[in-house]
């Protein structure tokens, strides 16, 4: 007897129909003019009370009402259609621009995931490289063996592995950095940028001039030169132990730079958390206006005053990102990719065309990037958005006067609002969806795209994916569930196969 299909029982957490309308219905609801539509009513109301008394004539006030009506009706069509279209065109541009950002990805991904197809030869690597790869000597060492220079080509090669990892993590890291500087959040240190990006330019974010480390060897900038003599370890393990005594001058400004990195990252924390709740108290729908308002006064052909000097900072632990993050991942991409093709093919390095391919795609995001700066901060003009408002009022306040004739009370009070729900909600929806990006439901949702992005670079690159995975553990720790997580993806997606041509 042939076995029957199993079917499926069906979630428990999946929403039926019914449910599902009446969050359909909610929702429609929610996106109601929280002011003006009562103030719409309360004047309908009005109008049909003074009616009603005769303290207005209902066929003189009925003709005037129904003549602006008619006149305007065609101008405020033509004008709720152009704002709808714009802002229809704006929100697929938005989309077609991520769809642009992950295909650049991908392809700068899959091309760093393949390995080259040559082999290193320590006997025939060139002593004079274009790239310093931290040897002692440039010159033949006369005590030189074939076990050395090979354990020298794996060095060599290991380190390119390691850059060619740091590049494609700030691939996956482009993304992020680009939905945190639309949205207007803060990036950084925040995961998984904090996991993704090289560590010596997270260390550069942090430094000082006061700033002074018991490290082994200096990482960056300095106001004193890079090329001191390294500490002793057991020197090194003296000084950390050195606790009772009194703090030196660099223990205090070591201590004081960590103090004020923190104090900064939980002042940000506290401004966007009371920015959330300002926006929660006062209505979406009011904050989204004045942010259009705002763009569209910045955008008039005004002479503007000098700007007033602002005191200067201490440190640049008050601002420890840049203010376009995005911009200067692209200069370190590029930096990264003349950095590897300067070093010989046979040493691990890239090929002419590999590096014009690298430049490619980085031009692409690069190009991504200043369209979606234009979408961002692109309103529509503020002459075209008042005459609209000022023609919608006169509009919905002529319309219960032209109704006068028809009927009065109730049912002249009803069409109104339904009118001014259905004209005054379009607009409000119509500014809504041309932010195209935002933090509300009709806008692109970006943190979903992000985390997209990253997971195919993870899937796409297991190096990417082990060089991931050994920054979360230095984070998290070994036990750590979001370690759990990507072990368990990894694990899924087997052993990677690539074909063989020798």
């Amino acid at each position: 007897m042939p076995r029957g299909r199993r079917v499926g029982r069906r979630s428990l957490t999946e929403p039926t129909a019914l449910s599902t309308r009446l969050g359909l219905i909610t929702y429609a609801l929610s996106r109601l003019p929280p002011r003006q539509l009562p103030a719409l009513a309360i004047y309908a109301y009005v109008i049909s009370v003074a009616a009603e008394r005769g303290w207005i004539s209902r066929s003189v006030w009925s003709k005037v009402g129904g003549s602006v009506v008619a006149v305007l009706s065609m101008v405020t069509g033509l004008l709720l259609s152009y704002r709808f279209s714009s802002a229809v065109s704006k929100w697929d541009e938005g989309r077609m621009v991520w769809v642009e950002v992950r295909t650049s990805i991908r392809d700068g991904i899959r091309m760093l995931s393949i390995p080259p197809s040559h082999k290193a030869s320590p006997e025939s690597s060139s002593p004079s490289s274009a790239v310093d790869l931290g040897d002692e000597s440039t010159g033949p060492s006369r005590n030189s063996t074939p076990a050395k220079n090979k354990g020298k080509g794996k060095e060599e090669h290991d380190l390119i592995g390691e850059r060619i990892d740091e590049l494609s993590g700030l691939l996956a890291g482009f993304a992020i950095a680009l939905q945190h500087h639309l949205h207007g959040t803060r990036p950084l240190p925040q995961a998984p940028l904090s996991d993704i990006l090289p560590p010596p330019f997270l260390s550069s974010l942090k430094r000082t001039e006061a700033r002074v480390r018991f490290a082994d060897s200096h990482e960056g900038p300095s106001s004193e030169s890079s090329s001191s003599t390294p500490l002793q370890p057991s020197l090194l393990s003296d000084l950390r132990r050195r606790r009772p005594s009194a703090p030196t001058t660099e223990e205090k400004d070591y201590s004081q730079s960590e103090e004020e990195w923190e104090l900064s990252n939980l002042r940000d924390k506290a401004e966007e958390a009371v920015a959330k709740l300002s926006d929660a108290v006062s209505g979406t729908a009011d904050v989204r206006a004045e942010t259009e308002l705002r763009q569209q006064l910045s955008q008039l052909n005004q002479p503007s005053s000098p700007p007033a000097k602002r005191p200067r900072s201490k440190s640049n632990l008050y601002t420890p990102h840049p203010s376009n993050l995005p911009l200067a991942l692209l200069k370190l991409m590029e930096a990264y990719a003349v950095g590897l093709a300067e070093v010989p093919i046979d040493r691990g390095g890239w090929s002419e065309a590999t590096r014009e391919r690298a430049l490619q795609f980085i031009k692409s995001l690069s190009e991504q990037l200043g369209r979606a700066e234009r979408l961002r901060s692109n309103p529509p003009p503020l002459p075209l958005t008042l005459h609209l408002s000022q023609l919608l009022i006169i509009y919905l306040g002529a319309l219960p006067l032209s109704l006068l004739c028809l009927d009065s009370g109730w049912a002249l009070i009803a069409i109104t609002i339904i009118a001014g729900w259905c004209l005054l909600g379009l607009e409000a929806l119509v500014s809504e969806v041309g932010g195209v990006f935002g933090g509300s439901e009709n806008h692109q949702p970006l943190p979903r795209f992000t985390n997209e992005i990253l997971l195919e670079c993870l899937e796409t690159s297991p190096s990417f994916a082990r060089y991931y995975r050994d920054r979360m553990v230095s984070r998290l720790g070994e036990g750590d569930d979001e370690v759990a997580e990507l072990d368990r993806r990894c694990a899924k997606r087997g052993e990677e196969w690539l074909p063989s041509f020798t």
